[in-house]
């Protein structure tokens, strides 16, 4: 494979929601149909950092098969 080729994912559109208990998410608008929330966090912060880390995840498994090292 190329070293200079470009690559892009597209990543999922996640939904976040504060409830009475805290600030919880789900992946889509579908998965909040079938009530598929994360546990409830204290704050923004908490669960915009628990989002990143999955989408670096997402990223790392969608790259893998392209990784040059």
């Amino acid at each position: 494979m190329l070293q200079n080729f470009r690559r892009r994912y597209l990543v999922g559109a996640y939904v976040v929601e504060r409830t009475s208990r805290g600030w919880v998410y789900c992946l889509s608008a579908h998965e909040k149909e079938k009530g598929a929330w994360s546990k409830p966090y204290s704050s923004v912060a908490s669960v915009t950092l628990m989002i990143a880390r999955q989408l670096r995840r997402e990223v790392e498994r969608r790259d893998a098969p392209h990784d040059l090292r």
